[in-house]
């Protein structure tokens, strides 16, 4: 028969056990404020490694003509390399934060307002778009009859288009670079909106220019898309490059999903010292959960025993001693909650396609700190519920 009275025997340590309680309340609400920050770390990288970037990731000249046919020789010599599928070049390197930035004029006027409406703009050798795998929605894609003595043309990204010119048929119009009469360039093809400067840049009006029409080109960084994996194919198109120019460095090669990554290097850092902090402080409740319990049930051995003889089943005690280590995390995640709410905004200006409120990352950590709970309680408590009520009787 069991009994719904539950005697509490007086025994010294009262004092020991309840500040023990509390340090549990207080680890378990760090706990949830250290997990839910790192979960919204964890989720905003997630969203920066997914993020669609819109594409698959000199010297010895004293004239910009020279500087051309240097950088055309290379480009051809570079195609030559068994196993390279394409070759270009740009002025700024996408994701390195850098961008060229000017008035946008079209057909000679500005599309809003009295001045000149934002636009970035980069230099672009042939098949620029083909080698960094941005899709062509309309026109083509430069080529090497884009020369110096071709007419002057552009690439516009889609919200060029969609922003100044009002949809109207964007082939054929003319974008002005601030150059006078002279610096009309008509547009040849629109591409979708592709990442310029990092991961977490928003959509700008964006315009690309042969470099061959573009006047002060002295440093232009190559792009190579080869067959496979890009990496083992560095020490091909080094050689490649020291035939055709003996001497010249190449200055921090490496694919351009690395180099996209490098533009959330800080929020990964905080990632890694968030969930550091964040499973340390759950070690932490895991182990001051056992201690606690370990030494309650030992101190409650008799009790135990009385129960048990007077007809409790194991099961019964298993979760009288579940039930307390359960009520204490609980308390603790209520605590927990508001401080974690408020900590997460600390954190805002780091987040990337998450809310600092996110239910997702709140429920996952909660029940992390639940299961961390039950397996810091399970041992202490099958202990209690395989107690022989003989010798726990006698226990003293």
């Amino acid at each position: 028969m069991w009994l719904t009275i539950s005697p509490q025997p007086k025994y010294a340590g009262c004092g020991s056990w309840t500040t023990a309680a509390m340090r549990r309340r207080i680890g378990t609400s760090s706990c949830v404020v250290l997990l839910v920050t790192a979960g919204l770390l964890v989720r905003t990288l997630q969203n920066l490694e997914s993020v669609n970037l819109g594409m698959k990731t000199l010297q010895r000249v004293h004239s910009n003509s020279e500087a051309n046919r240097f950088y055309q020789g290379l480009i051809a010599r570079l195609r030559s390399v068994p196993g390279v599928q394409s070759v270009t070049v740009m002025s700024n390197r996408i994701g390195t934060g850098w961008s060229n930035n000017t008035g946008a004029a079209v057909d000679g006027k500005p599309p809003l307002g009295d001045k000149p409406a934002p636009m970035r703009w980069n230099v672009a050798g042939p098949d620029y778009f083909h080698t960094v795998g941005t899709p062509v929605l309309l026109g083509r894609d430069f080529t090497d009859a884009d020369s110096e003595s071709a007419p002057l043309v552009t690439i516009i990204n889609q919200t060029f288009a969609d922003r100044y010119l009002s949809g109207r048929p964007p082939l054929g119009h003319a974008v002005n670079l601030g150059r006078g009469p002279e610096g009309q360039y008509t547009i040849i093809g629109v591409v979708v909106d592709s990442k310029s400067t990092g991961v977490r840049e928003e959509a700008h009006p964006m315009a690309y220019f042969p470099y061959v029409q573009i006047k002060g080109n002295a440093t232009l960084h190559f792009e190579v898309r080869t067959a496979g994996n890009p990496a083992t194919w560095l020490p091909t198109v080094r050689r490649a490059v020291n035939e055709y120019a003996p001497g010249l460095a190449l200055l921090q090669p490496m694919t351009q999903q690395a180099q996209f990554e490098r533009s959330f290097s800080e929020e990964r850092l905080f990632f890694r010292l968030s969930m550091f902090f964040g499973l340390l402080a759950a070690l932490l409740v895991a182990t001051g959960l056992y201690a606690t319990l370990a030494y309650t049930v030992s101190r409650r051995t008799s009790e135990v025993g009385v129960r048990m003889a007077l007809g409790a089943q194991r099961s019964q005690v298993l979760w009288m001693v579940l039930r307390g280590s359960f009520l204490v995390t609980l308390i603790g995640v209520v605590i927990g909650l508001p401080l974690a709410i408020a900590a997460t905004k600390l954190v805002r200006s780091v987040l990337f396609g998450v809310t600092p409120g996110d239910p997702i990352t709140f429920v996952a950590a909660i029940i992390g700190i639940g299961l961390v709970a039950f397996l810091a309680s399970l041992i202490p408590a099958l202990r209690a519920a395989t107690v022989d009520p003989l010798v726990a009787l006698r226990y003293e």
